[in-house]
């Protein structure tokens, strides 16, 4: 791993962001009407963490890990972003915060019990979102080439 700028971190976030509203909501969308989950995206009601609507506060966090993924991937991130992000989001926000940290701060059994109907959106999800984040953070850093 390379150094990472703050010029990095702050495109990291930019592009977790964006990650987050879009494709991240537009798979939740699908699973939804699918009955896969009952989540609506891009909710607006309350979060119950913040008070700020849902879609503001999952934003931030969609920023935050795109941050931390712009310290794994370094400033001048090389290789297949996609892949390497979908890794990352599998990892990071699906398996370490959704699997295991949210349950834990809300008192509730990690791995969402061990539901596999649960777990796989959550995976889903999570590689998505990781896969959009890095190829955006890919994207931002070469100054707007494909990467």
């Amino acid at each position: 791993m390379e150094g990472t700028s703050f010029k990095s971190l702050v495109l990291g976030f930019i592009a977790g962001a964006i990650a987050l509203v879009t494709v991240h909501e537009l798979i939740g969308l699908w699973l939804y009407n699918s009955g896969y989950a009952t989540r609506l995206p891009w909710s607006m009601e309350p979060s119950l963490m913040t008070g700020y609507p849902q879609i503001a506060t999952d934003a931030v966090w969609g920023g935050v890990w795109g941050a931390v993924f712009a310290l794994i991937l370094g400033s001048v991130p090389r290789g297949s972003m996609t892949f390497r992000g979908a890794l990352l989001g599998l990892i990071g926000p699906a398996l370490v915060g959704t699997l295991v940290l949210i349950p834990l701060i809300r008192s509730e059994p990690p791995f969402l019990g061990n539901d596999i109907n649960l777990i796989w959106p959550v995976l889903a999800t999570g590689a998505g979102f990781g896969a959009a984040t890095a190829w955006l953070y890919g994207f931002l850093t070469s100054g707007c080439r494909l990467p």
